[in-house]
């Protein structure tokens, strides 16, 4: 028999294989009229229905999910947004309460108030916002890679800040307490200060969750086994809480003409702040990142370091879902925390130069320690403790020229084991001189001979060992060539 058609079999790029059939046979063979009898038995309504039903959810994930879902993103990805759409509905809706408080504020329904004052007050607000961007910058640009999720999150702590000084801002005016006391602004100075400072917030959250979302999309297109689009990963987040965003708006003006009173505006401005701040909470709860920085690691080498917790002399070790379980969302990077004990230990800052460390320990430690890590990427010093009765140790790293990632971790490592010695040994708060030299002596020897076993480790359980954030931007100095000088 003579063929005159053919089925083609194909993939799409989410895998999905479909059949298209090209021409037509003149015969059919039995064994295609018996593979073909169970088709036959559906009947043409059902195959109907099917086929449009999976036609309408194909459409719908091409047009919100990216090329190659669920292959090109993170395993994490899908849990995140839907939180993250809640969060972007929750914020629309109260947005419309924040947008009329802010119009009553500059005149809006006021008969005294003109077009002068509230252009006059738009301006004043605008340029508050404008320094807030440029110094915000300066100050939390380099620590939003390093930190994603704490910032992500505090984004939108500041953002629902400035939603509730809107919102209240036209209740200002009803505040006379000048009169009584003459240091206390009066009620309208209250209120552009509040409208100020609450466009000085929204644009600190634009800043800051613009950096913690870059961060967030590169990790999502970066999954184990291929690599996704960046720009199209932007492209349909920004498509979908646009969605979100006009569904919120309009649930809104069919709600908000309703909450006229105080009661009930401040009632549906807590639900709603609530409702944001718990959606985001979840969602950067449910962010796996594979990446190292300080907490990371620190939890990770806590639980690698733990002789209790192995078995048949196997180090536990946990994979990024362990870690992600473990971590906190809001802390502070510099200090040192021991996971296992739940307790911090001490405070340690990295890239800090040798000037500084001079100004915080003796001139003797300082030589000691250049010359015994003159052969390491980095100098590490232990400086007393300034606060009374504080019985955390404070450790200063300086980095040399050529240093990498790896030797920020390593560096961050070895002031984790200085830190539990500390703790493990002293009772008193400070040490010998001696007794600090003892804990980074030993403490060195004990990161040389593990920190390898530690990598390998790590990049079995699925961590990204080549890609670390432990410091936040570059250190202010580097070591060139260090030279201890005698007197003659």
């Amino acid at each position: 028999m003579t063929a005159s058609s053919s089925v083609v079999a194909e993939k799409d790029e989410t895998g999905r294989i479909f059949y298209t059939a090209v021409g037509h046979s003149t015969g059919i063979s039995a064994k295609k009229t018996t593979r073909t009898t169970d088709i036959k038995a559906l009947s043409q309504t059902q195959l109907v229905n099917a086929k449009s039903f999976r036609a309408l959810g194909h459409s719908i994930s091409a047009i919100f999910l990216p090329a190659g879902y669920p292959n090109t993103v993170t395993p994490d990805y899908l849990h995140y947004q839907m939180y993250n759409d809640v969060q972007e509905f929750c914020s629309s809706v109260s947005g419309l309460l924040a947008s009329r408080g802010a119009l009553e504020g500059f005149g809006v329904g006021d008969a005294s108030a003109s077009a002068t004052q509230a252009l006059l007050l738009s301006v004043l607000k605008d340029v508050c916002s404008r320094f807030t961007t440029i110094i915000g910058a300066y100050y939390f640009g380099t620590s939003l890679y390093p930190e994603t999720k704490t910032f992500r999150f505090l984004a939108d702590v500041i953002n629902d800040t400035s939603i509730v000084l809107d919102t209240i801002s036209p209740y200002f005016t009803s505040i006379s307490l000048s009169a009584s006391s003459p240091y206390i602004p009066s009620g309208s100075t209250l209120q552009i200060m509040a409208l100020c400072m609450s466009g000085a917030m929204r644009s600190l959250c634009n800043l800051v969750a613009g950096g913690s979302k870059a961060a967030l999309t590169d990790h999502f297109a970066s999954p184990v086994n291929s690599k996704g689009d960046v720009g199209e990963l932007n492209a349909k987040n920004a498509s979908r809480s646009t969605v979100v965003a006009l569904t919120g708006v309009l649930l809104g003006t069919l709600i908000v003409p309703y909450i006229t009173t105080r009661t009930s505006t401040y009632t549906a401005l807590f639900l709603l702040v609530f409702g944001h701040l718990l959606a985001n909470y979840l969602a950067v709860r449910s962010v796996v990142l594979r990446s190292f920085n300080r907490q990371r690691s620190s939890i990770l080498w806590s639980t690698f370091r733990n002789p209790k917790a192995g078995v048949d002399g196997h180090p536990v070790v946990l994979t990024p879902r362990d870690v992600s379980n473990r971590e906190i969302i809001l802390d502070i990077s510099s200090r040192i925390r021991d996971a296992v004990a739940n307790r911090i230990t001490g405070d340690c800052s990295l890239g800090v130069s040798v000037r500084y460390a001079t100004t915080r320990c003796n001139t003797s430690h300082v030589l000691k320690m250049l010359q015994h890590f003159h052969e390491e990427p980095y100098v590490l010093f232990v400086a007393v403790p300034r606060s009374w009765g504080r019985r955390r140790p404070c450790i200063l790293v300086s980095f040399k020229e050529g240093y990498g990632s790896l030797d920020q971790l390593r560096a961050w490592l070895h002031a984790l084991e200085i830190a539990a010695m500390w703790s493990a040994q002293h009772t008193r708060p400070n040490p010998s001189p001696s007794e600090i030299e003892d804990m980074v002596l030993s403490s060195h020897e004990t990161l040389r001979k593990e920190f390898s076993r530690f990598m390998e480790y790590m990049k079995e359980a699925g961590w990204n060992v080549e890609e670390g954030a432990m410091m936040m931007g570059s250190p202010g100095s580097v070591i060139m060539s260090p030279e201890t000088k005698k007197d003659v």
